[in-house]
């Protein structure tokens, strides 16, 4: 995937938060969303390490030097072939004159000799410097999917742990810098341990797909969200009262609530899925951790209450 792609399809798949802000801070303020930004983009949130980061640039410089000396080569080629085809033209004139000299005609021929090696070594080296190109833009390319993969949950494609604890309290300090609200819900899977003994740890992976395509689909860019481990999902939201995120998170309820979960190989109805929930918001100066952890206990509430159901 492209460099400049990877960003896009991190902010429409709403899998940066910090991206996503930036982005829409870029476009509100009537700023150009051009090349130049886009790399900046993908230099800052698409980096693992620091080694990651000195390949890539080592790769950028390699591209640009590479795409400099591949226009040269082929300026040098253009020229080489026209002061071939002239020489070449001049010799056939001089065959053709009645007043030849030899020796103005070895010399021509070993100049048209000449052109024409250097033309045939010159599209060697094109095509060496184009084959070069590709493979510096296959390494862009493996370095961002390392880089993405590093923040990604490989089974939901959601962000994973190491993702969210990096951006959440990122998210939290811009909130409490604009004076608004933020709330964390923690979201646990009803009784998933059965689904994986009963029918088969397929099955249960299907699960875990469900609840994330529906988190896809409620969720907005601005908010944070991931698979925090095992059934446990994890979400921040900004600008959001303690009221709001709890409508929130019970409408993700519903809606899980209302899919039907069945065996794809055999097409039989597996029951219904349901999901517990708790929901705190920021009062002080909590981290993202503590909140995360209120939101787990409010979640264990939940679950103690019956489950199915949202306890803020």
């Amino acid at each position: 995937m492209p460099p400049f792609y990877q960003v896009w399809f991190a902010y429409l798949e709403k899998k940066n938060y910090d991206l996503a802000l930036e982005i829409e801070q870029r476009v509100s303020s009537q700023k150009p969303v051009d090349e130049y930004f886009l790399k900046d983009m993908h230099e800052k949130y698409f980096q693992v390490t620091q080694s990651a980061k000195k390949i890539e640039h080592f790769a950028i410089d390699m591209l640009q030097e590479t795409s400099s000396l591949k226009k040269l080569a082929t300026t040098f080629g253009s020229s080489a072939k026209e002061f071939r085809d002239d020489l070449s033209g001049i010799s056939q004139k001089i065959d053709a004159s009645t007043d030849r000299d030899p020796e103005a005609d070895d010399i021509l021929s070993s100049l048209v000799g000449t052109a024409h090696k250097a033309v045939e070594q010159n599209s060697k080296l094109e095509d060496n410097l184009t084959r070069a190109l590709a493979q510096i833009t296959s390494l862009q390319e493996s370095i961002g999917k390392v880089v993405s993969d590093a923040n990604t949950d490989p089974l939901t494609k959601l962000n994973n742990r190491r993702y969210f604890d990096t951006i959440a309290p990122k998210l939290l300090a811009a909130t409490r810098a604009e004076k608004k609200p933020v709330c964390f819900v923690v979201a646990d899977i009803d009784h998933f341990r059965q689904f994986n003994d009963k029918w088969g740890h397929q099955i249960g992976d299907q699960v875990l797909k469900l609840v994330s395509h529906v988190l896809r689909e409620n969720v907005k860019s601005q908010d944070l969200y991931a698979r925090y481990g095992g059934n446990e999902f994890v979400l921040a939201l900004p600008n959001k009262t303690l009221s709001d995120a709890a409508e929130f998170a019970d409408n993700i309820r519903i809606s899980v609530g209302k899919r039907k979960l069945v065996n794809k190989t055999t097409n039989d109805n597996l029951g219904r899925m349901t999901m517990s929930f708790g929901v705190v918001q920021s009062q002080n100066s909590e981290s993202s951790d503590e909140l995360i952890r209120a939101a787990d206990t409010a979640m264990s509430k939940a679950k103690e209450q019956g489950r199915d159901c949202v306890v803020s």
